[in-house]
């Protein structure tokens, strides 16, 4: 997983010389678990996005802390992103890898997720997405809905 995660980064960082767009976000995350308590998380995410016509690609790091007084984890996420230009907005997919730190122990699995993001004006936009973490050595997967706000470069 972290030869993984350092190949990932190590591509994110030389292609974003040539990326068409850079971009940086703040998102509120709330999330799901199938047994446990639900959990808030603010987090932050940065990425790059090239411009294939009406479909883009591109790959995405980020790191969320959980927000409510208490919390019990920390999550970071690398992730592929594709997307679907619909006009006035885009359909988003991605997949990846989930790294969730209980403080006591790291987890890692796998995540996939759906979304739209919605341009504001030329440099912000508005996200919506459903993110599922499938933990499988941590024996408890998590459905988190996330609203963000996304700042490109």
């Amino acid at each position: 997983m972290r030869i993984f995660t350092a190949a990932l980064a190590l591509a994110l960082t030389t292609g974003a010389a040539h990326a068409q767009d850079m971009y940086v976000g703040v998102a509120f995350d709330y999330g799901k678990p199938h047994a446990g308590d639900d959990q808030t998380a603010a987090s932050l995410m940065a990425g790059v996005a090239f411009d294939a016509g009406t479909i883009g690609y591109g790959a995405e790091i980020e790191y969320g802390a959980s927000s409510t007084f208490g919390g019990d984890y920390n999550i970071a996420r690398i992730r592929a992103v594709g997307s679907y230009d619909l006009g006035s907005m885009s359909a988003l997919a991605s997949v990846g890898a989930t790294q969730y730190d209980t403080g006591a122990a790291k987890f890692s699995g796998y995540n996939f997720g759906l979304g739209v993001q919605v341009p504001v004006n030329d440099a912000l936009d508005v996200r919506a997405e459903l993110i599922r973490d499938m933990m499988d050595d941590f024996g408890n997967n998590v459905t988190t809905t996330r609203l963000a706000a996304v700042y490109s470069f």
